[in-house]
């Protein structure tokens, strides 16, 4: 009677959970989702929407390429490349500010309506409205009001400065037109926007 009773419960552990069923978690992977038919996990996280240049760094110096001239400087805007965007983004917004008052941050420049077919700007963006190296971007007076596009850093100590990356919904800015102004850029941008990527450094003269 023991024994029938021993091989019964036997049985019954054999057909047990073993937790390798589809969808379960593993120890061994630190929890994350293991695929049944592979032992490599699935990582379902999205890639990140970056910005990055080859002369500005996350957390370093801007150098005086992109400075302004009178701190000895070249006054050219940086090349930029960008990488993840949302798949719906139909343009593209670049925005340069001075936030070493984050609570009063002044923007330096704006450039929008940058084709969704681009990943990235060239250095030295001209300097007019429509600029003919972006073909279908527009920009705005630089903070100067008679400069239009990119005006480097100019300040008499260190200031920390922000270059922001906005995918838009729409290929051309809702209400904008050679007359739009920083301040109702980044209005209309900052209400469409559907990311954001930002890319910090600091320049001390």
């Amino acid at each position: 009677m023991r024994s029938a009773l021993f091989v019964g419960v036997v049985a019954l552990a054999a057909c047990g959970d073993d937790g390798g069923s589809p969808g379960t978690t593993d120890a061994s992977t630190d929890g994350a989702i293991v695929d049944a038919t592979s032992d490599a996990p699935i990582d379902a996280r999205a890639a990140a929407f970056t910005l990055t240049s080859p002369t500005i760094t996350e957390g370093g110096v801007i150098p005086l390429t992109h400075v302004c001239t009178a701190r000895g400087g070249m006054n050219l805007s940086p090349q930029l490349a960008w990488t993840n965007a949302p798949a719906t983004a139909m343009s593209f917004a670049v925005v340069f500010t001075d936030v070493f008052n984050p609570a009063q941050p002044f923007v330096h420049s704006v450039v929008y309506d940058i084709p969704a077919t681009l990943s990235g700007l060239p250095a030295d963006v001209d300097k007019v409205y429509a600029p003919p190296d972006v073909p279908g971007a527009h920009q705005t007076l630089g903070y100067n009001n008679t400069t239009r596009g990119y005006l480097g850093p100019c300040p008499n100590a260190m200031h920390t400065y922000e270059l922001a990356l906005y995918a838009l919904p729409t290929a051309t800015l809702p209400g904008s037109t050679i007359g739009t102004t920083r301040d109702a850029a980044i209005t209309a941008i900052t209400a469409n926007d559907l990311a954001v990527t930002k890319l910090t450094a600091t320049f001390t003269p």
